[in-house]
């Protein structure tokens, strides 16, 4: 069974694409966005592939650009695919940031990556990419790996506090999924969360959402009484967000699962949830009427990190804990904080009701079906931790 590292192009982009027999991957080296994730059997991305044109991060000029991407996050929107990671900030700018050409979402979705090495040989399909963040005064690396015979990617990511002092650690992995995976009515979302808040500021006309609100998941209230079911993908035009605080299993694991059983896909996230407690959702179905959405994208964010809600940093940093727990991280002076985390593509039945509880068994990924005693897995070498350790002089 071959594997496979090579460069190549994703939209007009530059890319490096990973592949097996049973398992392709394509991540963008400008900004690292994992753009594509496809198995043989349903050859369907699903992550969001915007409907705009997009452009290499250094080649974004606003001058140029701001009629086709809009101002403020249209330089991160110009070069957005799929899954993009967010640090050392997950939200908004103030006025004088965005007067100083802050970034959107943190440096490591604005900014390019280097390709440190790539390769394959008999055992895995191997990329090492990432870069430093100079405002923050951060260095990230992140290692993909793709195995024979799996639909399992395996992200295992170093994050290092170049500083002399301890500094907030503000790490989203802001996975956002598109149509024909994301559709109306169909697609389910399943995560082990018991309590989440609603936005803390509504998002304008078209969101039902109560803002500021307390809920017990998966019922977010609505503003004119009752609930919305956030499981469910909207088949209404509406654009809203919440945040669900996520509960451990007794590994202390926590997953994201999203289905589409008339395609018959399901992609799952695992993680540690000791550093990730928290997945933002973001809902924009052809709502905003803005460009470079312009009424005409559908997306679905579930964004799970060390952050509780998407708003400006100093928000962040000083609103104090939410639902009990606090609303970002600390990565220590000179340290390095390691996640292993993994995601999962497999194929689903057409009347699959959800996903109960994600687990390692016989070494395999299996995923439960909720309310049945159904699974559907893929093999995995079950990589689930978190480690915080001094760095050396060198990282």
């Amino acid at each position: 069974m071959s594997l496979d590292c090579r460069n190549t192009t994703f939209r007009d982009r530059q890319a490096v694409c990973l592949e097996s027999d049973s398992f392709q991957v394509v991540t963008m080296t400008g900004c690292g966005h994992l753009a594509s994730l496809r198995i043989p059997d349903v050859d369907v991305n699903p992550l969001w592939e915007p409907p705009w044109p997009l452009i290499e991060p250094g080649e974004f000029d606003a001058d140029k650009h701001l009629e086709r991407y809009g101002p403020g996050e249209g330089r991160l929107l110009a070069s957005l695919a799929g899954h993009n990671l967010c640090l050392n900030h997950f939200g908004d700018l103030t006025e004088t940031e965005e007067a100083a050409q802050g970034y959107y979402h943190g440096e490591a979705s604005n900014l390019p990556w280097t390709v440190f090495e790539q390769g394959a040989d008999a055992a895995e399909a191997k990329l090492d990419y990432g870069l430093d963040l100079p405002d923050a005064q951060m260095r990230f690396r992140r290692i993909l790996r793709i195995r024979p015979g799996e639909s399992t990617l395996y992200l295992s990511e170093r994050t290092t506090n170049l500083r002399r002092s301890d500094a907030p650690f503000c790490c989203q992995q802001h996975v956002t999924m598109g149509p024909p995976f994301v559709e109306g009515g169909v697609s389910r979302l399943d995560l082990p969360a018991q309590r989440g808040q609603t936005s803390s500021i509504g998002l304008g006309d078209t969101d039902p959402l109560e803002p500021d609100q307390p809920y017990v998941w998966p019922h977010a209230p609505l503003q004119g009484g009752g609930t919305h079911d956030l499981r469910l993908y909207p088949e209404e035009h509406r654009a809203f967000s919440a945040t669900a605080l996520l509960e451990p299993d007794e590994q202390g694991h926590a997953f994201t699962a999203v289905s589409n059983p008339r395609i018959g896909l399901l992609l799952v996230y695992v993680f540690p949830r000791k550093i990730f407690p928290w997945t933002n959702l973001w809902f924009e179905h052809r709502a905003s009427d803005f460009p470079p959405y312009n009424s005409e994208t559908t997306t679905w964010g579930v964004e799970f990190g060390s952050v509780a809600q998407a708003v400006k940093l100093m928000e962040t940093l000083t609103a104090g804990p939410l639902l009990d727990t606090p609303r970002f991280g600390t990565a220590p002076a000179r340290h390095t904080i390691e996640v292993n985390y993994q995601a999962l593509l497999m194929k689903i039945p057409a009347d699959w009701q959800g996903v109960e509880r994600v687990e390692h068994r016989d070494g395999e990924a299996v995923a439960w079906e909720r309310g049945s005693d159904r699974c559907v897995a893929t093999p995995s070498d079950w990589q689930i931790s978190t480690t915080t350790s001094a760095s050396s002089s060198d990282e």
